[in-house]
């Protein structure tokens, strides 16, 4: 996997960059809710490759297209 090619699949959705220390990560471009946080999404991603990062940004995708259902604000009596 080449950046362009994790730019071209995923770079409307998240920003990519190289870290200073080594290794990728990605930053998404809209924050996320509170509900889509309590729903295990992420606002950011890293890989030590770009193919680490091309699939835990392509597992972020699987994870926002599932169906959820609501949770309660507050535990119910």
């Amino acid at each position: 996997m080449t950046l362009a090619e994790l730019t071209a699949c995923h770079g409307r959705t998240w920003t990519i960059s190289g870290a200073v220390g080594g290794g990728w990560y990605a930053v998404r471009r809209a924050a996320l809710s509170v509900y889509a946080r309590a729903h295990g999404l992420s606002d950011i991603r890293c890989g030590a490759t770009l193919d680490e990062l091309a699939h835990r940004l392509e597992a972020e995708t699987r994870l926002e297209r599932q169906a959820w259902r609501r949770i309660p604000a507050r535990p119910m009596s």
